[in-house]
Formats: C-alpha cells, structure tokens, sequence
C-alpha cells in the first residue's frame, strides 16, 4: 500500500510571518520618537523673554518699561519688554493704559515752558516694523477730511534708524455745523462745539525687539496756520524724545 503523504496527511508547510517592522523601521522609529520628545522638552523649557501675567496683570518692576503685545493669535496675548522711557527736558511725565489693553502703557509728556516746539510728545509700542507702520499710518490719515499728510521719510536720530512723517489738521468747521443741524432737527439742544485750533503733528517710529517698534508722537495747537512750528522744531523734539528711550533685545 502506498504511503500517504505528509501533505495528503494534513500537515503544511507554514510560511514564517515577517513582522511588521523591520528592525530598519523599528530603529528609525525610536529616533523619531526620541527627537519629538526632545523637541517638546526644549519648546516647554524655551524662554522667549515674554512677561510673566498674573491674574490678567502684567508683573513689571518698573513704572517706566514699554511694553508690547507681541502675539498675533487671538487670545493669546504675550506681553514683551522692548526698554525703558525716561525724562524729556522741560517736559513732565504721566502714564496711562491703552484703551485697548491696560497692560499696555502710553506715556505721554506734557511741555512745562512755551519754548518747545511740541506741546505733548506720547510714546508707546506696536507689534509691527517702523516702516510698515509708518506707511499704513501716513495712507490712512490721508483719507481724513481737513488733514494734509507728507510723505514718510527715513533719518538718524539719536542713533536710530528712524521712520516719520508730519500732518497738519485744521478746524472743523463744517463737520461741528452739520452735527448742530442735525441736532436741532431732532430737536436737541445743540452741544456740538467747533475745534477752532491748527494742529500739527510729527509722527516717529523705530525698531525695536519682538519684530516690533516703538511709536512717538510729537503734537502742538496753534491759533493759526502761520504759527505751526518749523519742520525742523519737530525733529528736534523727536530726537530728543528718542535720546529717552533705552531699547533691549534689538535683536529678538
């Protein structure tokens, strides 16, 4: 009788599986994994410079920092320090916060003599370059009613590549009579007041850190168009206000 196979007797030749993975694949993986794991370690203990917050407040130790909102993210606020602002000869100093954000400081300078060219000087932070800044800023006062904008111009002041431009606005006149018109016709009493003063302005920017600038604004009232201050006044006025700031982390 013939014998029967091993086929025929139900066994059969088992392939081996291969894994999944080669040891190739596997090797590669663990570098992988390794480097994701490193790099979270280092983006959790990465220090960028920004401000610690508490309680919704920025922690400053001083009265005097300028201070930005360098996050573009809605809700996601992260407050840098670019420097510090210091006294302005023959001007006197008060802060105050943005309207938009109070961990954001405006200081504004108030002249303490009439032999200045410019009765207040602010001085704040945008998160955006000079130069773009200055440039949206000039285009958008243009398209206001009563003002004459120049165009932006490049200078060295105080050791600083500087962005600025000067506009004039002069009183309102027709705008304060058409608010009375319509208030009367609604019949109210009519509040509206005329802004019978000439008003010229030097706006100033400069880099600062965090991608960011710092923004000063030169500004003076007159009864008449002749009495503007001299172009030149103003820039002196803007140098000098730039000689107060110290800047740190230019280059962040």
């Amino acid at each position: 009788m013939a014998k029967k196979s091993a086929k025929s007797k139900g066994f059969r030749r088992q392939n081996a599986k291969k894994p999944y993975l080669s040891k190739r694949d596997i090797a590669l993986l663990c570098v992988l994994v390794a480097a994701v794991a490193i790099g979270a370690f280092l983006l959790f203990r990465y220090d960028d410079g920004a401000l610690k917050v508490t309680d919704g407040a920025v922690v400053a130790d001083g009265d005097n920092w300028l201070i930005v909102n360098g996050s573009n993210t809605r809700g996601g606020a992260r407050y840098f320090k670019l420097g510090e602002i210091g006294e302005i000869e023959g001007y006197s100093r008060e802060a105050a916060s943005v309207l938009t954000d109070a961990n954001l400081p405006e200081y504004t300078f108030t002249a303490e003599t009439e032999d200045v060219a410019a009765d207040t000087i602010t001085v704040a932070c945008s998160h955006s370059s000079a130069a773009a800044l200055a440039n949206y800023a000039a285009s958008t006062l243009s398209g206001i009613g009563g003002s004459e904008v120049g165009e932006p111009q490049s200078a060295e002041l105080s050791g600083h590549a500087v962005q600025y431009f000067l506009y004039t606005v002069a009183p309102t006149e027709g705008e304060a009579d058409e608010a009375e018109a319509e208030e009367a016709a609604n019949g109210e009493a009519s509040e509206a007041e005329t802004d019978d003063t000439f008003r010229k302005t030097l706006c100033g920017y400069i880099d600062a850190g965090h991608d960011s600038c710092v923004v000063f604004r030169a500004e003076s009232n007159v009864d008449a168009a002749e009495a503007y201050p001299a172009d030149d006044a103003f820039v002196a006025a803007l140098e000098q206000a730039i000689a107060a700031v110290t800047l740190e982390n230019a280059d962040r």
